[in-house]
């Protein structure tokens, strides 16, 4: 039986997380403050951990401190649940090696489904005794194995020899690199892939207009993308007029017109989303690219900017396992924002330059085996 860890110094929220998961089928403990909480981890090793921040003897920033700290322990899912709801607060537990935040009082619904969506990716990316996940050695990358998580083909052959296949499917990835070293060429090559499979496709155009994207997908495909937006497999949202001080394409049905808000984007996201099935209700899975998440950040108050990215990095799986790409250009953000980012994130690619070559490389992945060596991208220098 699932075990999880519920640890909270008031009695009622521990005794009604312990009713509502009783509930699921899981195996609930409860833990009284941090020690309590730390001493019942090591005991029972258990499948998830839902801890309060502020509690006696050690606070859940502790608690989660010590579980990514202590080898066996530190792939143990971890949410934390805090009547604090600054980002302040939400940041320091990211930092901490949290996998969600959920602020007090909280919707039970909601807490049901994130836990069901940790627990359900955590039993995915644990490997099997028969196809145990290969280790990484000097000599190159990884030969592809069979994955317990269900990987997707990337569209890029260099990264999937790094990665075991491709990329896990459901997970969100950062692709960071300086401007013109093939992020956005390679979100292309992503979404003519989920295309070519068959794969719902959504494609967030906030950086450049949907128009030439749409010409060089159809250049990598070789026909026209038309038959695919027939067959309702891809929607483009165009967010590109605030950008690039032009009027939206009329063409598209999904677009944010004049000055944009965060609002108006998440609207025009989910409009197009549930067209494709992309949603709690469809869960038609695919594939998302969001092009670029540097504007939102440098035009947005930070705040906002990662609420919003959090945000959409938590319907992956409610969606139905969709892969989403969010490019972020070199530069245009601080470190500390760059790393807010990158713990929300499943995985980290890199682009770069090596030896006068554009070359690729797995900064980090998840819930899949990689190697983190730099590959030429062929064809491309």
């Amino acid at each position: 039986m699932t075990k999880i860890i519920i640890a909270d110094d008031e009695i009622h929220i521990r005794l009604l997380a312990q009713a509502i998961f009783k509930d699921m089928g899981l195996d609930v403990t409860l833990a009284v403050d941090g020690a309590d909480a730390i001493a019942k981890i090591i005991q029972i090793k258990p499948d998830l951990i839902i801890t309060d921040v502020i509690m006696p003897n050690k606070s859940g920033f502790e608690v989660c401190k010590f579980v990514r700290n202590t080898p066996k322990l530190a792939h143990i899912p971890i949410i934390l649940l805090s009547a604090m709801g600054d980002e302040y607060n939400k940041i320091t537990g990211f930092e901490g090696g949290a996998d969600d935040y959920i602020t007090k009082p909280f919707n039970i619904e909601e807490l049901k489904a994130r836990v069901k969506a940790l627990l359900f990716r955590y039993a995915r990316s644990q490997p099997t005794q028969k196809n145990a996940a290969p280790k990484e050695t000097q000599d190159g990358p990884y030969t592809k194995p069979d994955s317990a998580l269900g990987n997707i083909e990337t569209g890029l052959p260099e990264l999937d020899a790094c990665l075991s296949g491709g990329f896990p499917k459901g997970s969100n990835i950062l692709l960071v690199g300086a401007i013109g070293r093939g992020k956005s060429s390679f979100s292309r090559q992503f979404i003519c892939k989920g295309l070519e499979n068959g794969e719902r496709c959504l494609f967030v155009a906030i950086d450049d207009s949907p128009k030439p994207i749409r010409h060089e997908i159809e250049r990598i495909l070789n026909k026209p993308l038309k038959s695919f937006s027939d067959s309702n497999l891809i929607q483009f949202v165009d967010a590109y007029s605030w950008a690039g001080m032009e009027n939206s394409d009329e063409e598209e049905p999904f677009s944010v017109r004049g000055v944009l808000e965060l609002n108006q984007l998440s609207g025009a996201i989910i409009d197009a989303s549930m067209a494709l099935g992309q949603s709690v209700q469809g869960k038609a899975g695919g594939r998302r690219v969001i092009d670029s998440i540097s504007s939102l950040l440098v035009n947005f108050d930070l705040p906002s900017a990662q609420r919003f990215i959090t945000q959409i990095t938590r319907t992956a799986v409610a969606f139905g396992d969709v892969t989403t790409l969010f490019i972020l250009e070199e530069g245009t953000v601080s470190e500390q924002v760059l790393n807010n980012i990158k713990y929300v994130m499943d995985g980290i690619i890199e682009f770069g330059e090596i030896d006068g070559v554009r070359s690729v490389r797995v900064q980090s992945m998840k819930w899949t085996t990689h190697s983190t060596q730099w590959q030429p991208i062929l064809g491309q220098s």
